[in-house]
């Protein structure tokens, strides 16, 4: 039997336990992970607000597609303007209205523009009518 505590035959350690050099592999994995997921968190998070926008636009653009679609007759027209609504004060809105090479058909196009941090964002509409 050997006369030192925790050795096993051969002199070899049994004692259980983590050494520093585990530790901190264990807490340097753990950090790159926390790192990654608050990156994960911070770029869905900039997702939901894109996908805010786009719902947001679309519906404004069926608006002023079907503001559009009720003035008859239907003139050849370029309009642009931004929207009365508070809420929507960040959004512009560019409608055009064109022939097509079939006789009495028009293009009827709508696009909301919206600022998206440094890029221009939008969403546009075509209908015939």
């Amino acid at each position: 039997m050997s006369g030192v505590r925790g050795q096993g035959a051969g002199g070899m350690d049994t004692r259980k336990g983590f050494t520093l050099l585990e530790v901190m592999l264990a807490v340097a994995i753990m950090a790159l992970v926390l790192v990654s997921l608050l990156g994960l968190q911070s770029r869905s998070t900039k997702d939901v607000e894109l996908a805010e926008h786009i719902t947001t636009a679309t519906l404004l653009a069926k608006r002023v597609m079907t503001e559009a679609l009720l003035v008859k007759p239907l003139l050849s027209l370029e309009q642009q303007g931004e929207f009365d609504d508070e809420e929507f004060a960040d959004y512009a809105w560019q409608k055009i209205v064109v022939p097509t090479p079939v006789p009495q058909v028009l293009e009827v196009r709508v696009a909301v523009l919206w600022k998206e941090g440094e890029r221009q964002e939008q969403v546009e509409l075509v209908s015939y009518e």
